[in-house]
C-alpha cells in the first residue's frame, strides 16, 4: 500500500491511474465519465491539510426547470444515501461571494477523504465511488431537468 502525502502526490497517483489531470496551485482538475461529455472532478486539499475535498459540477441551480424544483431537491435528497460517501450540494455565495445570482450556484455530488492515512488504493477507491455517484445521480438530473 502507497501513502500520499499532498497535492502533488495525489496528482501523480491520479495520472498513474489514467486520468488526465490538471495541477494549478492548490487545485487538481480532471475528467471524468464519457468522451461526449465529460464531468470535470475538483480536488483541493484542506488549509489544515487533513481532508482532499473532492467535489464533480453536475448542473447549475439555474438550469433546473423551476417547476420541478422541489421534486429535485427532495431527490437529491434521497439519493444521497444511495450516494455515499458523496452527498449533493449547492455552492452557494456563502462558500463563494462571487457568485451573488442563485441561478449561477453549481450543484455538485461532493466527498472528503482524510489524508492521514491516504494510499493510492483509498485514492481509487474514492475514484470508483465518484464514478458511481456520476451513474446514480443521472436519474436526479432528470427530474431536475425536466426530461
Amino acid at each position: 500500500m502507497t501513502r500520499i502525502h499532498g497535492l502533488e502526490q495525489i496528482a501523480e497517483a491520479l495520472e498513474s491511474g489514467g486520468y488526465e489531470i490538471e495541477l494549478a496551485d492548490d487545485t487538481i482538475r480532471l475528467k471524468v465519465g464519457g468522451m461526449v461529455r465529460p464531468f470535470v472532478a475538483v480536488m483541493r486539499v484542506n488549509e489544515a491539510g487533513s481532508d482532499l475535498a473532492i467535489s464533480c459540477q453536475l448542473a447549475k441551480l439555474g438550469d433546473i426547470a423551476a417547476d420541478h424544483l422541489l421534486e429535485f431537491v427532495v431527490a437529491c435528497l434521497d439519493a444521497n444515501t444511495r450516494i455515499r460517501p458523496y452527498a449533493f450540494a449547492t455552492i452557494t455565495a456563502s462558500d463563494r461571494p462571487d457568485l451573488d445570482d442563485p441561478e449561477d450556484w453549481p450543484v455538485v455530488i461532493t466527498n472528503s477523504v482524510p489524508m492521514g492515512d491516504l494510499s493510492t488504493e483509498e485514492l481509487q477507491s474514492a475514484m470508483d465511488s465518484l464514478w458511481a455517484a456520476l451513474t446514480s445521480s443521472a436519474d436526479v438530473l432528470r427530474i431536475g431537468l425536466g426530461k
